[in-house]
């Protein structure tokens, strides 16, 4: 029998809606919309896609940093999006996020030790004796750095302090909102391997954010592919061919350090759509080499194959 996921995403929507003023009407643009998706415990999951198609809303929507329009998210049996605040909080303890930006993250006027206290402030717990020691070799730093200041460390020892953090309630699930983009890429392989080891040493469950398809096709069970806000893709597994014209394009894009693997690479034409402005039909059409007069007037819906569905009227 099949446990039930310990993340569930059903029909998820978020519209940001600008203010009109004098000569100006106010407009609407769709962030996140229609997401629907599970995670089952211990699997790691990436969401992918063009910077600005919604990946950090998504991640935000799922910890309930942002309110969804409409949609909700489960933890298990639990509705996030219903949870009242006193209910949230406790169940916040369940789950975490690691930032982006490790420069921006941890507050300068902090020092590791009070960093790494801070959830435990937040959720009105007492720091147990020895907790920060703990935290700080469990991500491989060294005790002695409890009494620096985030300006005293360099970006990828800033990274792991930001993951110590995440994890210093013990929780089930994380989001890692492109945790590496920002780091040298020597360092990115050693933050990737340490999450892999958190993962197969404490049993944690993934949904990892990032914009390179390489790097989510090395690290992740499944990878779910977003355009404009929705869902167009989603492989099954890393080695999975893709069907939707624009994970194709992705992939064909990578660059392949070997010059015996290289290719001449076909760049997408035409322009991406406005998000305040998503024309009729599918969203991709405008640059899609597939695209016939059906897709520019009706919007696919993600579906096919359930193992591996695409959004697309003529996949590969």
């Amino acid at each position: 029998m099949t446990p039930p996921p310990l993340i569930r995403i059903e029909a998820l929507t978020r519209r940001f809606e600008t203010g009109g003023g004098f000569l100006k009407r106010p407009r609407t643009m769709m962030a996140v919309q229609d997401v629907s998706l599970s995670i089952a415990r211990g699997e790691v999951v990436g969401v992918v896609g063009e910077s600005g198609c919604g990946k950090s809303t998504l991640a935000r929507l799922v910890l309930r940093l942002l309110e969804p329009t409409s949609g909700r998210v489960l933890l298990g049996d639990s509705e996030l999006t219903a949870l009242p605040p006193a209910a949230l909080r406790a169940a916040r303890k369940r789950m975490a996020m690691v930032f982006q930006d490790p420069y921006s993250s941890l507050d300068p006027r902090y020092s590791l030790a009070e960093v790494l206290a801070e959830p435990f402030v937040v959720q009105r717990r007492a720091l147990p004796s020895g907790a920060v020691a703990a935290m700080l070799a469990a991500v491989g730093l060294p005790e002695t750095l409890a009494t620096s200041h985030p300006h005293q460390l360099s970006g990828g020892q800033r990274q792991r302090v930001g993951i110590a953090r995440a994890l210093a309630l013990e929780p089930e699930f994380l989001v890692l909102d492109e945790p590496t983009a920002s780091l040298d890429v020597s360092i990115q392989a050693q933050i990737i391997d340490l999450l892999a080891d958190l993962r197969d040493r404490l049993g944690l469950t993934y949904l990892f954010i990032s914009h390179d398809l390489g790097l989510v096709r090395y690290f992740c069970d499944r990878i779910v592919v977003m355009y404009l806000g929705a869902v167009v893709e989603v492989l099954p597994h890393a080695d999975a061919a893709p069907r939707h014209p624009y994970t194709r394009a992705l992939i064909d894009s990578g660059f392949a350090p070997d010059p015996a693997r290289r290719r001449t690479i076909a760049p997408l034409t035409g322009e991406i759509p406005s998000p305040f402005a998503l024309p009729p039909g599918c969203a991709f059409a405008g640059r899609c080499p597939r695209a016939t007069d059906r897709c520019r007037t009706d919007r696919p819906a993600l579906g096919g194959d359930a193992a591996h569905p695409v959004a697309c009227f003529h996949p590969h």
